[in-house]
């Protein structure tokens, strides 16, 4: 079978418009989205294959093509109240009776409905593929589990949005995770933090953060940790990001985004090039056990 670059777009508040809007004026400005999005994607290379309600299902020959009519899309200056957001895969595809199936069309499906609006996630089978300018707009968000795959898919994420409203990655699969968080655990060289439900721990170089760091690369108040609804998220304000390591290997880099966090690993305040052990948070989630969790 021959490979592709599958590409899925897809409009976000289409369905707020119909609210607003009449019928009819709304399917007017859906139906101009859908025709600009695929004058874009017919302009970079790419192949229509058909529209289902509000996406577009195309295809090109490569990844870079796929992510420039992308980023072009995102780029695009919509009707107000629409955006548009876009997961982008490469793999086999199978061309039958004008459609294409096959696991880079499934994998791209679920990577657009991860997206958030504004924002493209290309899985790593088309990010390896980049060429270098394409990739520099980048920022691999972590490992996730997808539906339907046996393994792990790195994603990668650009976005115009702001980036505290891109997606969310999991620090370990779903059906790993417990019914909830207990408490968690955080240490830094002989001093000890533990929060609960409702708790928050700051961290930054400012005296007014619980956890102070003095390294110059860390922001006056560079993250946050919280335990929210039973789960422990870990948020970057910095303007030079946090590197987060599970126990299980996975490593996640992180710059203005929230991720949750699962079991045990340490994290960095700071770049990748700025892993400083003096520096390191240890942290240690005790997850209630399931039974006790659904009570």
């Amino acid at each position: 079978m021959p490979h592709a670059s599958v590409l899925i777009s897809d409009i976000t508040g289409s369905t707020q418009l119909y609210e607003t809007e009449s019928n009819q004026a709304a399917l007017e400005q859906v139906s101009k989205v859908l025709a600009r999005m695929r004058q874009i994607i017919e302009n970079t290379g790419g192949k229509c294959v058909k529209s289902q309600g509000d996406d577009v299902l195309s295809f090109f020959r490569t990844s870079d093509e796929s992510f420039q009519a992308a980023w072009a899309m995102i780029n695009e200056s919509w009707p107000a109240g629409l955006s548009v957001h876009v997961g982008i895969y490469f793999g086999e595809i199978l061309n039958h009776e004008n459609d294409i199936y096959g696991s880079a069309v499934n994998t791209a499906a679920r990577l657009t409905s991860l997206a958030k609006p504004g924002e493209v996630l290309v899985g790593d089978q088309s990010f390896d593929d980049l060429k270098p300018d394409s990739k520099a707009r980048l920022q691999m968000i972590g490992e996730i589990q997808l539906r339907g795959k046996a393994r792990s898919t790195r994603v990668y994420s650009c976005s115009v949005t702001e980036m505290s409203e891109q997606t969310v990655i999991f620090a370990k699969p779903a059906q790993e995770r417990s019914g909830g968080t207990e408490y968690a655990e955080f240490s830094l060289g002989d001093k000890t933090w533990q929060i609960g439900e409702g708790n928050t721990l700051t961290i930054g170089r400012s005296a007014e953060c619980d956890i102070v760091l003095s390294q110059p690369w860390v922001s006056r108040k560079h993250a946050a940790l919280s335990v929210r609804r039973w789960q422990v998220e870990f948020t970057d304000h910095s303007s030079s990001g946090s590197v987060i390591r599970i126990a299980n290997g996975t490593e996640v880099l992180l710059h203005r985004r929230t991720t949750l966090l699962n079991g045990a690993g340490v994290i960095y305040p700071g770049p990748r090039t700025h892993l400083d052990e003096s520096a390191c948070i240890r942290f240690a989630i005790h997850e209630l056990a399931l039974m006790e969790a659904a009570k």
